[in-house]
Formats: structure tokens, C-alpha cells, sequence
């Protein structure tokens, strides 16, 4: 059987475990990561299916291990009734969108957003303002937009939901709860279209194990960093992704 693997399989494997170390830590970045990493080895239409559900068994993980940090009331009033509605919107527009145009402009945002928010923080350590409510709906919104196309509606999300300044277990916790919902819609919605295959099952499989080393790493880094340092090594995470979406 291993003769028959593709070897890129070695290279997703690390791409995975630093990917799925740093959902665990900091509650987002490991579609994203991969995704964008991942996509010089294979399609993205195929990567989805790999990723997302092994994403759902990580958030599910985090979710059940730290539920008593989930902020219910901005989970289900904030965030899941404009992105859930968003989420529709880019599954609808999964096989239409024109893929490499859309990721780059993503990529450009998720750039410009992150650079904003680290040079705010990095001279400015005082609280950062909320959104206006108007502002939050439209980049949760856009989020689940981008979530349905790519699974990886976070840095959108990230950016409005930091600035409710929510302490990092609180940050971390309600994230992985929304992602196993979402996460579990997509998985469900690429079982339905015939995206789900043996060849990603098996994929899904073999990349099991970097998970959980990724649980292990990840739940020590969340221990040992600080808040502070937190929230800039949130925005330099989601820099580094946008700019390996544009390049």
C-alpha cells in the first residue's frame, strides 16, 4: 500500500500538523493553512474534502474539551445568523466561482486587514474599539461566504471577533464551536455532492495521526503564550496567510 501513496502526502502531512497545532492553540488557521499551503501539491476541490472533516473532529475535540469558555451569546445572536446565511451563499457558489482571481483578492484583504490591526496593536497596546453592529454582520457575512467556497472564512471572522476584545480562552473556544457547526455542514454538503471518495477517505486516514500530535503541541502552546502576545501572533498568522494566498 505505501508504494501506491503519492508522495506529496508526506509534505500535506507536515503542512497538516503545523496547520492543525496552531487551530489548536489559537482556535482558527488550519484550513486556511492548509489550503493555502496545500495547494501547490493538489486541487483545491480535492483538498476540501480531506481537510474539512478532519477540521470537524479537531473543533469538535476543542468544543467538548472546553465548552465552559464558549460565549453562547455571541456565538448564536453575533455571529451564526449572518455567517450561517453567508455559508449558503459560497456553498452555493462552490463550483462557480472562478477560484484563483477570488483567492487573491481574499488574500489582499486578509494582508491589508492584518497589517492594520498588528501596527494598531504593536503601537498601541490600550483596547481596540468593537465594530459598529452593521460592520460585524457584514464581515461575518462575507466570512461565511468565503467559508462555503474555501473553508476558510476565519481571517474574515478573526478580525471582527477581536475586536471584542474576549479573552483568549473565550476566543478560542467559541471559535471551535462555531467551526464544528459550519464544518459540519460542509462535511455533510460534500458527502451529499459525491466530493467525499474513497481516495479521501484513505487520505483522511493517514493524516489522522498529525491531528492529534497537533492537540498535543497546540494545547501546550495555548498554555504558555500570553494574551497579549496572543492577539499579535493571531494578526501575524493571518498576514503570513494572506500573503501565501497572493504568492
Amino acid at each position: 500500500m505505501l508504494e501506491s501513496i503519492d508522495p506529496s502526502l508526506f509534505i500535506l502531512a507536515g503542512i497538516v500538523l503545523l496547520s492543525y497545532t496552531v487551530q489548536t492553540f489559537s482556535g482558527f488557521g488550519s484550513t486556511i493553512i492548509a489550503v493555502t499551503l496545500g495547494s501547490h501539491l493538489y486541487p483545491i476541490p480535492f483538498l476540501l474534502p480531506i481537510l474539512v472533516p478532519l477540521d470537524l473532529f479537531l473543533n469538535a475535540y476543542l468544543t467538548t474539551r472546553h465548552r465552559r469558555f464558549i460565549d453562547k451569546p455571541v456565538l448564536f445572536r453575533q455571529i451564526l445568523p449572518a455567517m450561517g446565511a453567508g455559508l449558503l451563499i459560497g456553498m452555493a457558489l462552490f463550483s462557480l466561482a472562478e477560484g484563483v482571481l477570488l483567492k487573491r483578492i481574499f488574500g489582499v484583504f486578509v494582508v491589508l486587514l492584518s497589517s492594520r490591526e498588528l501596527w494598531i496593536r504593536l503601537r498601541n497596546k490600550t483596547r481596540i474599539r468593537p465594530l459598529e453592529a452593521w460592520g460585524f454582520k457584514g464581515f461575518t457575512a462575507a466570512a461565511g461566504v468565503v467559508h462555503g467556497i474555501y473553508a476558510s472564512g476565519g481571517p474574515l471572522l478573526i478580525y471582527a471577533l477581536s475586536r471584542l476584545n474576549m479573552p483568549k480562552a473565550s476566543f478560542r473556544s467559541t471559535l471551535a464551536a462555531l467551526w464544528t457547526i459550519l464544518n459540519l455542514v460542509l462535511t455533510a454538503y460534500y458527502l451529499v455532492s459525491g466530493r467525499v471518495t474513497g481516495v479521501t477517505l484513505t487520505y483522511n486516514l493517514l493524516l489522522f495521526p498529525m491531528i492529534l500530535l497537533g492537540i498535543v503541541i497546540g494545547e501546550k502552546l495555548h498554555v504558555w503564550i500570553n494574551e497579549n502576545a496572543f492577539t499579535i501572533l493571531v494578526f501575524v498568522l493571518l498576514l503570513g496567510a494572506g500573503a501565501s494566498i497572493i504568492f
